[in-house]
């Protein structure tokens, strides 16, 4: 509840703001769910196998997977976009700029430390048998 009402009194100091942080939020979720899409349809187009599982989409599966990707994408560019045409430099979405310098900084960091310090979760699976 905390959190929703400070996300609520930024709308009250700036709309701008608000739509930045709605615009940040909806790239945020669609790169992961790219991601993810993206990682199963690589594995399809290989010939690798799919882990089992209880969900199976079938022979339709890569076609699905790559129609989920392309409205994806255009979902995430549209995500970045003004709220109005012909924006003025108040009411421009900003979003488009803090969600690259996040990106930038997170490949910087991996870079620099996280590649050296991360253990994936095929190491703890081995660990466990």
């Amino acid at each position: 509840m905390t959190f929703v009402f400070l996300l609520s009194m930024i709308n009250l100091g700036s709309t701008v703001a608000f739509t930045q942080v709605l615009s940040l939020g909806v790239s945020a979720m669609l790169t992961t769910y790219m991601i993810s899409i993206f990682c199963v349809t690589l594995k399809r187009i290989r010939g690798e196998p799919l882990l089992p599982s209880k969900f199976n989409l079938g022979r339709w599966g890569l076609t699905i997977n790559i129609v989920s990707l392309v409205f994806l994408l255009f979902l995430f560019i549209f995500a970045f976009f003004p709220p109005a045409p012909n924006p003025t430099p108040e009411s421009m979405n900003w979003a488009v700029m803090t969600y690259g310098a996040v990106v930038i900084f997170a490949i910087i960091y991996y870079a620099i430390r996280g590649r050296h310090a991360y253990v994936g979760p095929v190491e703890y699976v081995r660990k466990g048998q």
